[in-house]
């Protein structure tokens, strides 16, 4: 089992037991703001090499040594074989974290350790940031922004919301996007409410644009007609 991102390394302790060596080189670096993001492609990598179990302590450590009546205590391959295949995980852990988490975990000697610490320091602040995220989207508004522009800003949050494990549905992200609408839009915003079956985003984006170029229209016929009207008082 050899790739670009594992091997297989012998084990002395346990010889039908090889370690695995992994890599995290294509994990998103952990800086303080972005934990889940990275949560979610360690956890991911780590559980389809059926390495989650360190880290997340489904697999302690046994014991350091073997205790027989009579006999004096001797080393646990066992324990050679998790220790240092513990240590590899851990390795690897520690080179997707950015110098300022890093410092935060520099006495952990454990994944599991390393983890736990983790998991207590940033996922509140993680929860938090999600929530700020949703309030975004809750509390969008169109104003003076175009169609594109206001549409573009909605996608970037809801992507960035999936990313963090926490996607909008097509019906959430569409009631999102007909709230912050002005009543230049009724007549879009009453004919997907009418609808037996959610629009896709993309189909919404295209019915807003055209009807944003309709309004442009007809305000430019309003400003040619207040143009004519000054000009016809001038004259008369």
């Amino acid at each position: 089992m050899a790739n670009n991102n594992s091997s297989s390394i012998s084990n002395p302790h346990e010889p039908s037991k090889s370690f695995t060596c992994i890599t995290l080189s294509s994990v998103t670096k952990f800086l303080p703001s972005n934990y889940l993001t990275w949560k979610l492609q360690v956890e991911a990598l780590l559980d389809g090499y059926d390495l989650l179990k360190y880290p997340d302590g489904s697999f302690p450590a046994p014991p350091m040594t073997i205790s027989t009546t009579g006999v004096p205590p001797t080393p646990n391959p066992a324990y050679q074989t998790w220790r240092r295949q513990d240590r590899l995980i851990y390795g690897a852990l520690f080179t997707t974290l950015s110098p300022e988490v890093a410092s935060l975990v520099s006495q952990t000697t454990t994944s599991h350790d390393l983890w736990t610490l983790l998991q207590r320091t940033y996922a509140k602040a993680s929860r938090s940031h999600l929530k700020q995220l949703k309030e975004r989207l809750h509390s969008a508004s169109k104003g003076t922004q175009s169609i594109t522009t206001y549409m573009h800003s909605l996608k970037q949050t809801a992507n960035l919301l999936a990313s963090l494990g926490s996607p909008v549905s097509v019906e959430e992200m569409t009631d999102h996007v007909l709230r912050g609408l002005d009543d230049g839009y009724r007549a879009v915003i009453d004919g997907v409410n009418a609808r037996d079956t959610p629009i896709l985003f993309y189909d919404l984006l295209k019915k807003l644009l055209i009807q944003e170029l309709s309004l442009v229209a007809a305000q430019r016929q309003i400003l040619a007609a207040q143009r004519l009207l000054a000009f016809l008082k001038i004259i008369f």
